[in-house]
């Protein structure tokens, strides 16, 4: 059974995994080592400081493993992520393992990331994913919406007022 609890310090790690996982989902793109992904700069800043005013993450288990992981971080004009949106809006990350996808993980997720971001009184939630990554049919099941394109990649907004 999966179980969803808030992130904590020690999981800095497992998150630089899943990091990699959404950055590498399209399994015809070449996965470099972890460790060179986790030590590029342009990788690295994606994590940087990890629990700085603004960090949230929600991970997944089940009996015997971490699965999943969603989180978000706000940024600022000069130094942000490539779903930034402005400095307000968090920018949601969200992996699940492979041999766990398809199984409801990613949405429980990223509902339970939303509730965070509301009690947060944030007034939105961005991300980035490329149009032809299948998690883009669950952002926009749940209210994402296009607002921009970057590269080869959408910027999705998720509009948090009730």
């Amino acid at each position: 059974m999966v179980q969803l609890r808030p992130g904590i310090p020690p999981d800095l790690e497992f998150l630089q995994e899943m990091l990699f996982d959404a950055f590498f989902w399209d399994p015809s793109i070449s996965r470099p080592p972890f460790p060179s992904f986790r030590n590029a700069p342009e990788f690295s800043k994606l994590l940087a400081g990890w629990q700085r005013r603004g960090d949230r993450a929600v991970i997944a288990e089940n009996d015997t493993e971490r699965i999943g992981a969603a989180w978000f971080r706000l940024w600022t004009q000069d130094i942000h992520s490539y779903g930034f949106v402005n400095a307000s809006t968090p920018e949601v990350a969200i992996a699940v393992r492979k041999d766990h996808r398809s199984e409801g993980v990613g949405r429980k997720l990223l509902y339970a990331l939303i509730q965070t971001a509301r009690a947060d009184g944030f007034p939105a939630l961005s991300l980035s994913v490329s149009p032809l990554n299948y998690a883009r049919q669950l952002y926009e099941s749940v209210g994402f919406r296009k607002v921009g394109e970057s590269g080869t990649s959408w910027t999705l907004l998720l509009s948090l007022s009730i």
